[in-house]
């Protein structure tokens, strides 16, 4: 008779010393995250794709919240650690933001101001993004809540 035997469906992309060695590296990348930017150096034999894939293997084990991005023109991958709530680094214009909240903020500015601001200006001061800005300016702007003065990059807008 046959023997029964076990095997894993997918095989871990890193085991043992290489696993621990891929762990040290995030936890120290981590806690230095907060006042660097943070860079690994690939070895000239090493692929990028591969050791993005093994951190990022290692990472999703751990519970570690990192993004990792390889640097354009260089063997060097660049680590992105989220903060506690999962929600990234700070950024303006990071996440995704409500319609209601984007209005909000527009309008916000535009208070704020106290005088006519051009596109550019807003978008700076609000996070919004330039999709989410076309939607939500022509809105308030049917709604008769902001006036636009100009055409194209002379347009400035103002409270109605």
């Amino acid at each position: 008779m046959g023997k029964l035997r076990f095997e894993p469906k997918v095989r871990p992309l890193v085991e043992g010393e290489d696993y621990d060695a891929y762990l040290t590296i995030l936890r120290e990348a981590q806690a230095d995250s907060g006042d660097n930017h943070i860079y690994f150096d690939l070895e000239e034999s090493e692929k990028p794709k591969e050791v993005k894939k093994a951190f990022m293997f290692v990472a999703e084990k751990e519970g570690i919240p990192v993004s990792i991005t390889r640097r354009r023109g260089a063997n060097t991958l660049v680590f992105s650690f989220k903060d506690e709530s999962g929600a990234g680094p700070v950024s303006v214009g990071s996440g995704r933001m409500s319609a209601d909240e984007a209005r909000d903020r527009i309008m916000s500015a535009l208070r704020g101001a106290g005088a006519s601001l051009q596109k550019s200006e807003i978008l700076k001061a609000t996070g919004v993004s330039a999709s989410t800005w076309n939607i939500r300016i022509k809105e308030l702007i049917e709604k008769g809540e902001v006036k636009r003065d100009g055409e194209r990059r002379d347009t400035r807008y103002t409270l109605a």
